[in-house]
């Protein structure tokens, strides 16, 4: 891997010394070193910093890619970013919007909040965070079917609620996490101490991705073909997506406050539903009616929705039936986009005159250009 330090950026640790901390870890794991022996382990390895200790480093070094032990935490780490970043627009989602990067709305400033909300309840918590202290232009609200969904709340309400305030608390675990992986996978870090990597913290490291500068994810080359070749198929729809008679009106009332909040701040809001590969559509389709159906979904796309939405003054933009021209390289799963198929939704929005208002300055040339220079390697 070539060199991708920055000007001024010191020189990586000796390799040597990175593979002793590698060992002493796995010692403090044991019992044999204080706690003291851990933290100066695991500080090659980016694993005793703290989150705006994370943010400062790739801030200062926008090449590095990062990723936070535990993603109830990305949160925490994604607003110290958007403090130092400054955009005039986000987008908060769950994972879903993950690919997409601050080039596609260039040259508007953007930083991608996904991977932060994964409820109603936690997007209207990180859109009052967010916006606490500065004004961007635009939110952009990944608004799916699901989110709207009781045993989707069920799942993730407390599961994935977002730490905030407990910087001590992740500084311990932190070190505890580093030092089990670097006995449990010590050829990542063997691997790890004889090249220049971009990769920042334990889980970055062993995993290959993470977030980049502007908040969007890098999937690692081998969590692609994996998810592709097991999960791009219907069936991990039915899986993960919860079943449900409509919409359920407790789950609406978190959007109600956050258009209200956006109100009262001067935040112009716009909702946004992600493409589905297209098998899954199908069997959305097929088994949308019924109390054990996929009742949400059925809901989610009718007028009243959308007028629901309007009169909050969130715009809905339902590309969940977009096709995609090529399945295989525009998504990484069943309901994950790729690189690609960002660029491509990036595309068809700005071919819908709502949208294209707001962001008059995107050049549509240009991202397609970038496209089909991906599509000729």
């Amino acid at each position: 891997m070539k060199d991708q330090r920055q000007p001024g950026q010191s020189p990586p640790p000796n390799p040597a010394r990175r593979y002793v901390t590698t060992v002493l870890a796995a010692s403090a794991l044991a019992g044999y070193l204080p706690p003291i022996g851990l933290f100066h382990a695991a500080r090659p390895f980016g694993a005793s910093m703290r989150l705006q200790d994370l943010a400062d480093s790739q801030r200062d070094n926008p090449e590095q890619i990062l990723l936070p032990f535990d993603l109830r935490y990305n949160a925490a780490f994604k607003l110290a970013r958007l403090e130092q970043e400054r955009p005039e627009v986000i987008w908060i989602s769950t994972s879903r919007a993950g690919t997409f990067r601050a080039a596609l709305f260039a040259p508007y400033r953007f930083y991608n909040l996904s991977f932060t909300a994964w409820t109603t309840g936690q997007t209207l918590d990180l859109f009052e965070r967010a916006t606490q202290r500065q004004r961007p232009r635009i939110a952009i609200l990944s608004l799916d079917h699901f989110l709207f969904a009781d045993r989707w709340e069920e799942w993730f309400a407390i599961t994935r609620k977002m730490h905030y305030d407990h910087p001590l608390t992740y500084l311990r675990s932190s070190l505890l996490d580093f030092a089990r992986t670097a006995t449990r996978r010590p050829a990542a870090f063997k691997d790890y101490v004889g090249t220049q990597s971009a990769f920042v913290g334990t889980q970055s490291i062993v995993q290959q991705e993470g977030f980049r500068n502007d908040g969007s994810y890098r999937y690692s080359p081998g969590h692609v073909a994996d998810a592709r070749s097991r999960f791009m198929n219907a069936a991990t729809l039915a899986d993960t997506l919860p079943r449900a008679a409509g919409l359920s009106s407790s789950l609406k009332q978190p959007i109600v406050r956050l258009a209200e909040m956006a109100r009262s701040r001067g935040v112009k809001l716009m909702g946004i539903q992600l493409p589905f590969i297209r098998a899954g559509i199908d069997l959305l389709d097929r088994e949308q009616y019924g109390p054990r159906g996929f009742g949400a979904w059925r809901e989610f796309a009718t007028a009243q929705t959308r007028d629901w939405l309007r009169q909050l003054g969130i715009p809905l933009f339902d590309l969940a039936r977009l096709p995609m021209k090529d399945e295989d390289s525009s998504f990484v799963d069943a309901y994950h986009l790729a690189d690609t198929g960002a660029a491509e939704v990036m595309l068809h929005l700005l071919s819908d005159p709502d949208f294209r208002d707001e962001f008059p300055n995107i050049d549509p040339a240009r991202i397609a250009g970038d496209l089909a220079d991906i599509a000729r390697r």
